[in-house]
């Protein structure tokens, strides 16, 4: 195939998808075109500078990008698609005055055609107060550059199927054409988990042709999209419009989804896919995944055109690096914190599925019932729990895995319905976790908990006749644990109800009960931790590395304490931050004395001021519930909450 006939080739396949010829939006990075481009509503990296310029202002770290493409892989004519991508985004102050960006984009066929463009953005908060949500806004401003080699027609110029052997007046002329473009974006973030997203390109519609004498204007196109965004997984939607070269108004529609698993201390996974329908025909399916850690991101993305071109799909990888001091999230605290909570409340059992040879509805309700399976387990109501798991054996019902676990459950089930005191009595607290030792197929920890439980209530005849059961079951003999004194069960009491309160979020209370017990027994291992977990989710960082640490000294497992000099070196990474100076409490009055009903029922009352909206009482009352408890964390948090809102703007 001649030169020139590839180059005519291009402009086909390009007209081929609903949108314009020169200048096509072939997306850019791996994250976004692994979802469809459906980024306008996401736009939280650097690849904002393509999508929506209004998502630069989400950054608080400088951030590099940079990617490359290989485009319509397996084309008849061999051509070579392709296109790259560098650019850079820093926050102005922290982004207190917004974030510019810069970025430079090339698409190219070979050596025979051309386009560039380089790209200076701006974006930032324009205001906190539009309703319920926050309104950012953003500005690219764009030089488009578009070129074409050297080709032997130039000189043999055709007029329909006749040459004249003359000069054609288009390829033997100008080879380059530029233009001066611009966009703008807006993004709406509600209650934090919403948002909206809107981008104008082309709002000038620039004109690229090649002869002076000649339009080629691109015209302008609009992106809408929205997307929910929760601590793990984005979900968006989008809708572009934009008029196709037969004149008419192209759309195309996308729906996306992204998830992320964290590994603690190791980085993120994440894993992505999207569906595209548009005019003419126009299907698409991508897919990509990606690995980050706190200043290294790793992208492929995958995207398979099922409608008008007949190709092997896109293939693209992009690099991206964070620059500055790291500032964690208050997800990435959240997740070290459900960490520490589940390594307080033992590795919970993972009822497993292969679920071969199920449809995808059905695959969704195995996953429903094993979920609620595992939840009505960790409530220590196995009968039900042993329901759920029947239930979904009747989905897949030779799931060997599934029986498995099914086994293992119904010998609970048949000897144990459930454990109701397990929060408060510590004779059930270490029998369910003994149960779930055993759920997990970990024999060894569920007789050595089950032996406890019964060392300490010996008269227990139904936890005899389970423990006898459980070795049978096993193999494994009881342990012989000898009934604790008094003092030790109060102990052992009062660290059960601090592992309920844990579980139920109620730091002050896991505070005050696991002192008592440190203060009767210093080397108590599960009250350190305790303490070391509620410390670090109220932002006690100092104490909750005390906490820690003593814990570290005391753990004996090789891998819990792998995992727990984990922590440390989050917690001291956390503390070696540059924090704003703590706002001076106001001067208050000699302490008052009042009960702990009395404070709650003080800071509930709190909380009923400041969402009646009556800012000055909830101050009032909160500084009154610390005028009688100075450490209560809660109202210290909410009075600075109160005080930043009656803050003047």
């Amino acid at each position: 195939m001649s030169r020139l006939m590839r180059f005519l080739t291009l402009v086909l396949l390009l007209a081929c998808a609903p949108a314009f010829a020169a200048f096509e939006d072939l997306g850019a990075g791996a994250r976004a075109p692994g979802m469809g481009n459906a980024f306008t509503a996401v736009a939280d990296d650097v690849y904002a500078i393509h999508y929506n310029p209004a998502g630069l202002a989400l950054l608080s770290r400088p951030e590099l990008g940079t990617s490359y493409s290989k485009l319509l892989l397996g084309l008849s004519d061999n051509s070579n698609l392709s296109s790259s991508f560098i650019g850079y985004a820093h926050p102005l102050k922290q982004g207190e005055k917004g974030t510019a960006g810069f970025s430079w984009e090339r698409f190219s066929l070979d050596s025979l055609y051309q386009e560039q463009s380089l790209t200076f953005s701006y974006g930032r908060l324009l205001t906190k107060d539009l309703g319920p949500g926050s309104l950012y806004g953003g500005l690219n401003l764009k030089y488009l550059n578009r070129s074409f080699g050297s080709f032997p027609e130039a000189t043999n110029g055709c007029s329909g199927i006749a040459c004249n052997k003359g000069v054609d007046p288009v390829l033997s002329g100008k080879k380059s054409a530029g233009a001066i473009d611009t966009d703008l974006g807006f993004l709406y973030k509600l209650r934090r988990r919403y948002s909206f997203g809107l981008a104008v390109l082309h709002v000038n519609q620039p004109n690229v042709a090649f002869a002076a004498n000649d339009s080629d204007k691109l015209p302008m196109a609009v992106k809408l999209g929205a997307a929910y965004q929760s601590l793990l997984s984005n979900l968006a939607v989008e809708t572009d419009f934009r008029r196709s070269p037969l004149g008419t108004m192209d759309q195309i529609f996308t729906v996306a989804l992204e998830r992320w698993f964290p590994r603690l201390f190791v980085g993120d996974f994440g894993v992505r896919g999207g569906l595209s329908l548009g005019s003419r025909d126009f299907k698409q399916l991508t897919t990509g995944a990606s690995y980050r850690t706190g200043r290294l991101g790793f992208d492929y993305g995958f995207s398979l055109p099922i409608g008008g071109i007949a190709s092997s799909g896109a293939h693209r990888l992009a690099l991206s690096v964070r620059f500055g001091s790291m500032q964690e999230a208050d997800e990435s605290i959240e997740l070290i914190l459900d960490a520490m909570r589940k390594l307080k409340s033992g590795k919970m059992p993972e009822l497993k599925s292969f679920g071969q040879g199920l449809s995808g509805s059905q695959k969704l309700l195995l996953d429903e019932y094993l979920a609620r399976a595992t939840s009505l387990e960790a409530q220590a109501k196995y009968r039900e729990a042993l329901d759920q798991v029947s239930q979904a054996l009747t989905v897949s019902p030779s799931d060997a895995a599934l029986l498995k676990g099914f086994g293992r459950l119904n010998f609970v089930a048949q000897a144990v319905k459930e454990l109701p005191e397990y929060k408060a009595n510590p004779v059930q607290a270490a029998w369910h976790q003994g149960i779930l030792g055993y759920l997990d197929g970990n024999d060894a920890l569920a007789v050595d908990k089950v032996s406890y439980a019964f060392g300490m209530d010996p008269t227990d005849r139904a936890l005899d006749a389970f423990l006898s059961q459980l070795e049978l079951a096993t193999g494994l003999k009881r342990l012989e644990h000898k009934k604790p004194a008094p003092e030790r069960y109060e102990l052992e009491q009062k660290l059960t109800k601090a592992a309920s309160a844990l579980e139920d979020g109620r730091y002050e209370e896991v505070i005050e009960l696991s002192l008592a017990v440190v203060r009767e027994d210093p080397n108590n291992l599960t009250a350190w931790e305790n303490l070391g977990t509620a410390y670090f989710a109220t932002a006690d960082y100092t104490a909750a590395l005390n906490a820690w640490e003593k814990a570290y000294a005391l753990q004996t497992e090789p891998s819990k304490r792998s995992v727990v000099k984990g922590y440390l070196r989050s917690i001291r990474s956390i503390l070696s931050r540059p924090r704003p100076p703590k706002p001076v409490r106001p001067a208050m009055e000699p302490r008052a004395t009042a009960s702990p009903e009395e404070v709650q029922q003080l800071y509930n009352r709190g909380v009923d001021y400041y969402t009646a909206g009556q800012l000055e009482k909830a101050k009032q009352t909160f500084e009154q519930v610390l005028r009688v408890d100075p450490s209560n964390v809660p109202a210290e948090k909410a009075l600075k909450r109160v005080n930043e809102e009656l803050a003047p703007k």
